[in-house]
C-alpha cells in the first residue's frame, strides 16, 4: 500500500469523503470518478480522500489534482488483506461518508464503512449483471453478497440514468434509489481540443468507436457497418477508426480481416487523449446493447463530433430524444451506414445537431452540477 499527494485543507468542517474504486482502467467509470472528485476537492472545498485497487492513468490524474490516493495492489493482496488495509485506512482517516463503485469495491467497502460506523453510498455505473446460476457458486455468492449490502449497509444507490433506475428496482427498494446525471468539464474539454482532422486520411469522412472491447460494446456491429458501406454506399470514402483495447481485440481484427473491411478499419488502441481523437472524428458511433449515461457521449456533445447511437439505457434522454444526435432503434448495420451517408451528406443537419449537443450539455450535464448533486447526498447522511 502507498500513500501520495496528501489534500492541503486543514479546516476541521470540511467535509471528507473517501472513494473506494478498482482504477484498474481509463474508462467511462473512471472518467466519471476523476471529473466529480476533482470537481469537489477544487470548486466545493470537499476533503476527498480515494483507495484504488490498481495503479495507473486514474491514480495519475488524481494525484496531480492534489488529491490523497492510497493504492492497495490486487494483484498482490488477496480480498482479505484487501480488506484490512481498507479497514485501517477508513479507521486511521475517518472519512464523513464512504462512496464506492463496482462490485468488489461495494462490498469491501460498505461492510468496512458499517464496522466503523460511517455511512456509505454506491455509483451504478451500468446495467447490473444478470444473477450467476447456482452452478457458478462462487459468482452467485459475490452477487448475493452485493445486493445484500446495497440493500442493508448502504444508505442509497446512485444510478447515472432514469433508465438504470428502473433496472435497479428489480433488487433495490426504490426508495433507496437515487438519480444523479454524469457530468464533464467543458473547459478541460476545450483544452484537450483540437480542430485537425487526421493527416493521413484529409478528404475521408471518419468514423470512430472508442470504448472497451468488450461483448456488451458491440464492436462487431461497428465493424459490420464498415462492410455495409463498402457494399451499398461505395461511393463514400469513409475510414472506420476504433480506439480502445480489451479481451475481444484479436477475434475483432479476425472478423474485419474476414469481411475484407482491415483496408478501411483500423484498430487505434489505448489512447491518453480520447477528447482529442474524438474531435478528429466527423461522427461517433455507439452500438452498445446497453448503456448507462456513457462519459464518451458526454465529452463527444460537448467537442461538437455529431452521434449516432443505439437508443438503449440513458442515452435518447442524453440526446434529448434525437436532437442532439442521431438515435437507431435497431442495432443493425444496415441503420448504421445509412445514418452515416445521411450525416456525410447533411452537412447543414450536423452543424445543427452538434450546436444544440453542445449547448444541451453546457445547460444540464456540467461537472459542477454533478458534484453539488452528489454534495447534497453526503451532506444528507452526516
Amino acid at each position: 500500500m502507498t500513500s501520495t499527494q496528501q489534500n492541503t485543507s486543514t479546516d476541521e468542517e470540511t467535509l471528507h469523503v473517501l472513494h473506494i474504486a478498482s482504477g484498474d482502467l481509463w474508462a467511462g467509470a473512471e472518467v466519471m470518478l476523476y471529473t466529480l472528485t476533482k470537481t469537489l476537492f477544487t470548486a466545493l472545498n470537499v476533503r476527498v480522500t480515494v483507495i484504488l485497487l490498481n495503479p495507473g492513468t486514474l491514480e495519475k490524474k488524481l494525484q496531480a489534482c492534489g488529491i490523497t490516493v492510497h493504492i492497495i495492489d490486487e494483484s498482490h493482496h488477496n480480498d482479505i488483506r484487501i480488506f484490512q488495509q481498507i479497514n485501517k485506512i477508513v479507521s486511521d482517516i475517518k472519512p464523513n461518508v464512504i462512496h464506492t463503485h463496482r462490485t468488489k469495491e461495494n462490498i469491501l467497502g460498505s461492510i468496512a464503512a458499517w464496522r466503523n460506523n460511517i455511512p456509505s453510498i454506491r455509483t451504478t455505473h451500468g446495467a447490473p449483471e444478470h444473477a450467476a446460476s447456482w452452478r457458478q457458486l462462487p459468482k452467485r455468492i459475490i452477487y448475493l453478497l452485493d445486493l445484500f449490502c446495497g440493500r442493508y449497509l448502504q444508505k442509497i444507490t446512485v444510478a447515472v440514468s432514469e433508465d438504470l433506475a428502473k433496472k435497479l428496482q428489480k433488487n433495490l427498494p426504490a426508495e433507496k434509489i437515487h438519480v444523479i446525471e454524469n457530468g464533464i468539464n467543458l473547459q478541460e474539454m476545450n483544452h484537450h481540443a483540437t480542430n485537425k482532422k487526421p493527416s493521413d486520411q484529409p478528404r475521408a469522412f471518419n468514423v470512430g468507436f472508442a470504448g472497451r472491447l468488450v461483448p456488451v460494446k458491440r464492436v462487431d456491429i461497428f465493424i459490420k457497418t464498415a462492410r455495409h458501406i463498402l457494399d451499398h454506399y461505395p461511393e463514400l470514402n469513409v475510414v472506420f477508426h476504433i480506439y480502445g483495447d480489451g479481451p475481444l481485440h484479436n477475434e475483432l481484427e479476425q472478423l474485419s480481416n474476414k469481411l475484407k473491411t482491415d483496408t478501411i478499419v483500423f484498430f487505434k488502441g489505448h489512447s491518453d487523449n480520447i477528447p482529442k481523437e474524438i474531435q478528429m472524428m466527423d461522427v461517433l458511433l455507439m452500438t452498445s446493447d446497453h448503456e448507462g449515461l456513457p462519459m464518451i457521449l458526454l465529452e463527444t456533445m460537448a467537442l461538437e463530433t455529431p452521434i449516432i447511437s443505439h437508443a438503449v439505457g440513458g442515452i435518447p434522454q442524453l440526446l434529448n430524444q434525437g436532437s442532439c444526435g442521431i438515435l437507431i432503434t435497431k442495432n443493425t448495420p444496415a441503420n448504421y451506414a445509412s445514418a452515416i451517408n445521411d450525416l456525410a451528406n447533411s452537412p447543414e443537419k450536423t452543424s445543427e445537431i452538434t450546436r444544440q449537443a453542445r449547448r444541451r450539455v453546457e445547460e444540464k450535464y456540467s461537472a459542477k452540477i454533478n458534484a453539488q448533486a452528489y454534495l447534497s447526498q453526503y451532506s444528507a447522511f452526516i
